[in-house]
């Protein structure tokens, strides 16, 4: 697994801050992760090697991440199409309680 983090507070001027805001929007990111990954790649003094590897690692943590994310959206499709039956079979009993009789050929379409 990874390593245990620890936090670090450094100070930086406030255009600095509006430029780290700016690139974070662009990607989507945050300004911390930005900052983040700007450090680390600063500490590996521009080594391409061990930016490649940093790299592998952020693409096999976002390949789990689009696994877990089809896996979700496969149950929610499961969920709806489970939800929908119930709601037709809820409307069903309601129309039966209330004295309503849906001729058969109409219930199995």
């Amino acid at each position: 697994m990874s390593e245990p983090t620890r936090p670090l507070s450094i100070r930086l001027a406030a255009s600095d801050i509006d430029q780290l805001t700016a690139r974070a929007r662009r990607i989507s990111g945050t300004p911390t992760g930005v900052a983040r990954e700007l450090i680390r790649s600063g500490l590996t003094d521009g080594d391409p090697f061990t930016q490649a590897d940093r790299l592998l690692k952020i693409e096999r943590r976002l390949a789990v991440l689009s696994q877990d994310l089809r896996g979700v959206m496969t149950a929610t499709d499961g969920h709806s199409h489970s939800l929908g039956q119930i709601e037709a079979m809820f409307d069903a009993l309601l129309k039966a309680l209330g004295g309503e009789v849906e001729p058969m050929e109409a219930r199995h379409a």
